[in-house]
């Protein structure tokens, strides 16, 4: 049980750091293509 549990919370934990790059990413993304554009 043990190491189903803490695979799951690695897994909740990796699935999150994946989703705050990805925005990162994409706002940092956003910015430069508005910064190109004026």
């Amino acid at each position: 049980w043990e190491i189903e549990r803490r695979t799951s919370s690695f897994a909740n934990s990796f699935s999150n750091v994946a989703l705050e790059t990805a925005q990162n990413w994409l706002e940092a993304f956003a910015v430069y293509h508005n910064s190109r554009q004026t």
